[in-house]
Order: structure tokens, then sequence, then C-alpha cells
């Protein structure tokens, strides 16, 4: 699985080479971890900036979050075509919706989709922007070495592509290791054009990498996400509180924010003492600069292609 997150469009050759497995074997084994929900989705990390899209991540709390109303919760995500993470929480959120969004007035509307839906049900709403965010190693739940993270999607010019090249992006980022016999058939150009077209994408960092996305609870870990807000934090501050949560093995995913909170480190956790041993960590090493925390437990989750519209 370490594999499929450093690069999940690898040939069963060469995982096979690394694993000392024959190609058969790796793809054997491959099916089983998806049939057995290890593994959840293999996906292309697409630049969504340059596509003129910026991510937003909204959090609602509910008076009352019943079974009913997680279930039509996780209908609102799957039928929003922008939704690339939407997470039923427990703790200082019921809801975590990531979305991406051209402007404020498509995040107004989404939000509006929220609220109509489930009405006086939601007694609280927060809206936080990326400003960038990074993709980290599993490798506390794979006992493996840390490896470096995936690359950064910051805030830059959007800069838009073809619709060719839009459906490649659209069709890779569902599932990162179609071929380009199958990129073909559903672009109707040869699959020479399409392997073109794919190198032009990485070249201009269009597509960052390929990467997997895992089922935490499979793996015997708790998903949180804990969000800090700073009170005096210079950005050589803030640089070395980042760098040390990149080097914590609990941390899987980075998130830095303009809202109403500065950080959001996702982190895997055995139990309330490994979480402890986290925080406490960090307090020891950072309490000078943050103001607060708080945090949420994904309980129910959802990983969609969030450009699966755009085709």
């Amino acid at each position: 699985m370490h594999q499929l997150y450093l690069d999940s469009r690898q040939s069963f050759v060469q995982l096979g080479k690394k694993l000392k497995l024959s190609n058969t074997a790796v793809e054997r084994r491959l099916r089983q971890l998806k049939e057995a929900g290890y593994v959840t989705v293999l996906f292309a990390d697409v630049n969504h900036t340059k596509l003129g899209f910026r991510s937003f991540r909204l959090y609602f709390k509910f008076d009352v979050m019943d079974q009913k109303t997680e279930d039509e919760v996780l209908e609102v995500f799957e039928d929003y075509k922008r939704t690339a993470w939407g997470v039923v929480c427990e703790g200082e959120y019921d809801v975590l919706w990531r979305i991406l969004a051209k402007d404020e007035l498509e995040v107004e509307e989404a939000a509006y989709r929220m609220v109509e839906r489930f009405g006086s049900r939601i007694v609280e709403k927060t809206i936080v922007v990326t400003t960038y965010q990074t993709y980290l190693s599993w490798n506390k739940a794979f006992g493996c070495e840390r490896a470096k993270e995936m690359p950064i999607e910051k805030i830059g010019p959007a800069e838009p592509v073809d619709k060719i090249d839009m459906k490649i992006l659209s069709s890779l980022s569902d599932n990162s290791r179609l071929t380009t016999v199958e990129l073909a058939q559903r672009t109707e150009l040869s699959p020479d054009a399409v392997a073109k077209r794919i190198q032009r994408l990485v070249k201009d960092r269009y597509l960052l990498g390929y990467s997997a996305w895992f089922e935490p609870k499979e793996l015997g870990f708790d998903y949180y996400k804990i969000l800090f807000s700073f009170r005096s934090a210079t950005k050589e501050k803030e640089k070395k509180f980042l760098d040390y949560l990149i080097q914590q093995d609990s941390t899987v995913f980075i998130n830095k924010c303009i809202g109403s909170w500065d950080i959001e480190a996702d982190i895997l956790i055995k139990d309330t003492q490994d979480l402890h041993q986290f925080l406490l960590g960090i307090k020891t090493k950072f309490g000078s600069i943050i103001g607060k925390h708080s945090y949420v437990a994904a309980i129910e989750q959802r990983m969609l292609n969030p450009i699966r519209g755009e085709i």
C-alpha cells in the first residue's frame, strides 16, 4: 500500500520488481485490498488551482445528528459534483465538506444547498479557504519509513486546458491506473496522442503525481482533523510549525487556511492516549504561538472526484 501512496500508476511489472512478487500476484493483491476496503481510491494528484479552482472547507454543526440525517448528508456529498471530500464527524463539528469552487459565489451556493436541505437543524456554519495543502505518507499505518510529502498545491494563476485535457484529468482523478488505451477510447484519440498529452500535463504541472487514499478504520486507526488557531505566529514560526507537522508519523494531510483557524492537521490515531501524546508534543514546542485548538474525528467519509462535472 505504501507503494500506491508513492505512485498508484506504477505498472504491475514495476510493483512486482519492488515487492519481489509476480505481476499476477501484485494484481491479485491489489484487487483484494480494494475489495476488502483497505484502498478506497486510486487517484491523480491534479493541480486544481491551475484549472481555476480553489479549495474550500465548509463545517456544519447540527442540533440533532441521527442516522437519517447522516445518510441525507452523505447524499448531498455525492450529488454535488464538486465535492472532493465529505465527512460525517464527531467533535467540534458534525459535518466537514471540502469542495472546489471558482469563486465565493459558488461557495455560497453550496452552503445554501446544505442549509435548504437541513434548515434549522444546522446551528453553526464555518467556511475556510485553503491557501495550500500537502498529502503525506501513511507510514505509521504501514510500518515503513517516512516518505517525502506529495507536491504542494498552491494558489496561483489559472491556466485553463481544452476539453480533451480536462477529460484525461477527470478520468485519472477517478482511476489513476487507466491505461492509455482506455483513455484513448474515452477521448477518441490514439494511445500515443494520449501519452503525449499526459507527458505535457505532467511537465506543465497540471498533474503533480498519482497516489491512493486508504480506509483508516480497516488499518486499525481513527482519523482526526486538528484545527489550530495562532495568536502570535510570524512566518518563520509558522514554517517551523509546519515543518514539525510534516515530520510527525501521525500526520497524513496539512492545510494552511484563511478563516476561523490557521492550520488543519489530519492525523492517524490509535487511541485517546495517542491523541494526547501528539497534542502534548505540539503544545510543549509551540504553546507560545497557539491560541486555541479543537478537533473532529471522521466517522463516515466519501472521497470523490471534484472535477467529474467538468466534462
